[in-house]
């Protein structure tokens, strides 16, 4: 499983520097290495978006987990290949991350729910469905493609939960609370997550094991703590309010509208765009009655307050469409991944029929989203409308083969000439009728050609992989890899 997400995502791996959040990240690591101060030294190259003003200059808005992460990689790329100074060295760098990172984690998170979804009760069957739908029907399927922070959270939600649910030393409890501390200096809202992980322990395995739980949290709990009143003044207080427009942020009561947006908006909707976590019901049901009621009211107590905070977080902005479809789904995701585990039992029992009316749906639209890339709120339609209209001038190929490998080239494509702001679709028929139009044709089915050839080659590999014709494939005998 993990060699088939890993590769899937590299077929479709996205080397473009778009989002201001990853600029953050890379600028926060790069200047940390390079002067020694958590100060951004290259703000300049993306206007200081997501950047708050503290400690006499410029530090980034987003929590400082990712940045921390992306130190290691910088190591060696400067060492490698020299410093990142300039936007083409950043758009390099975050190429690597992207492909070295973002790939093997977002694959991780694949791996852990087929663990964890055997945990609660599932058969191999469910597991490996439950796991291939999280990779490729989620938003997972763009995050393995990109260098963002949910997947890393999401990876932190499930090796914490397994750590503190499954049958295993008490040192795997610190460990859980150290996890779970560590996933919330990537993502505050997982922050929930440890009083959760805390609570069920104390009541299922005493106060000894508690302890060792909120032993391992607690050093990292109290760094995010230190770091937020360094910076921004209170404990509590984080660059998140930095990010924002609004004169005084805080917390207001979630819009009926911003809640139904997250759930079943057009927009990115959870269960809209990922229908077979639907079958999670019926998989908590399953789990209640079989022994994993602690499980299922972690599962769901995650999801409810990730769902409430951010829509009190959205409910607070005039374009509330705006930031729901930019935010919301990558909001939710941390948690989603733990309660597609409890869909494992369920798409055990499900028939060929039932299963691809939630399967097809959900690849489709991760599909989608992982062609499209990241999608700019400057955008003049909505973000599945934009997706659509780059799925069919982009003849459904990847970001990397239908416009990063044509930039690099100088070969422009149908797509490439579409995406300019000057050029609209009633210009594409009279100037396919043109030779510029006959050469831009030809360039991009070059490029499907290539984008084919690798996503052949991926699937040549992974069917081996899984036929056992390559020494890669798990031993059916052994229980699932962890």
């Amino acid at each position: 499983m993990f060699l088939t997400a890993v590769l899937v995502y590299a077929a479709f791996w996205n080397p473009r520097l778009d989002a201001s959040m990853a600029w953050n990240f890379l600028d926060a690591g790069v200047s940390l290495v390079d002067t020694g101060r958590w100060m951004m030294a290259h703000s300049e190259l993306y206007e200081r978006v997501d950047t708050a003003a503290a400690a006499g200059g410029l530090v980034t808005g987003e929590p400082p987990g990712m940045a921390i992460l992306a130190m290691p990689v910088y190591l060696a790329w400067r060492a490698a290949v020299g410093p990142v100074v300039t936007r083409q060295d950043f758009a390099a760098f975050n190429a690597a991350c992207a492909l070295l990172l973002g790939a093997t984690l977002a694959a991780l998170v694949a791996t852990q729910v087929l663990a964890y979804s055997q945990w609660v009760g599932a058969g191999r069957r469910g597991r490996l469905l439950a796991a291939a739908l999280v990779a490729f029907g989620t938003a997972n399927f763009f995050l393995g493609t990109t260098f963002f922070k949910e997947s890393v959270a999401a990876l932190g939600v499930l090796l914490s939960v397994r750590l503190a649910v499954e049958r295993r030393p008490v040192l795997a409890r610190a460990g859980a609370g150290a996890i779970a501390a560590a996933a919330t200096v990537v993502a505050h809202p997982v922050g929930l997550l440890v009083p959760l992980l805390a609570a069920m322990i104390l009541r299922r395995e005493g106060v000894r094991r508690a302890l060792a739980f909120a032993l391992g949290a607690a050093p990292l709990v109290a760094a995010l703590a230190a770091y937020n009143t360094w910076l921004f003044g209170r404990p509590w207080r984080s660059g998140y309010l930095a990010l924002t427009a609004v004169e005084h942020p805080g917390f207001v009561w979630p819009k009926l509208r911003v809640l139904l947006e997250l759930l079943v908006g057009t927009e990115g909707g959870l269960v809209l765009y990922s229908p077979f976590l639907l079958v999670a019901v019926a998989g908590l049901a399953l789990a209640w009655r079989g022994g994993h009621r602690a499980e299922a009211v972690v599962a769901v107590a995650l999801l409810m307050g990730s769902w409430l905070a951010a829509a009190a977080w959205i409910s607070q902005f005039s374009d509330v469409a705006s930031w729901a479809h930019t935010l919301g789904p990558r909001m939710l995701f941390p948690a989603v991944p733990l309660l597609a585990a409890f869909t494992g039992p369920t798409l055990d029992r499900l028939g060929h029929r039932a299963l691809a009316a939630l399967a097809v749906p959900s690849v489709s639209f991760g599909y989608l989203g992982a062609q499209a890339g990241f999608i700019p709120t400057q955008t003049d339609s909505t973000s599945l409308a934009y997706a659509l209209k780059t799925f069919v001038s982009g003849t459904g190929m990847g970001v990397f083969f239908k416009e990063w490998l044509p930039a690099r080239l100088g070969l422009d494509t149908v797509h490439t000439v579409l995406t300019r702001p000057e050029v609209t679709a009633r210009d594409l028929p009279a100037l396919l009728a043109t030779a510029t139009g006959l050469r831009l044709m030809v360039n991009q089915a070059v490029f499907l050609a290539l984008d084919v050839a690798a996503l052949t080659l991926v699937a040549v590999i992974v069917t081996a992989v899984w036929k056992g014709r390559l020494p890669l494939a798990a031993d059916e005998r052994l229980p699932c890899a962890s």
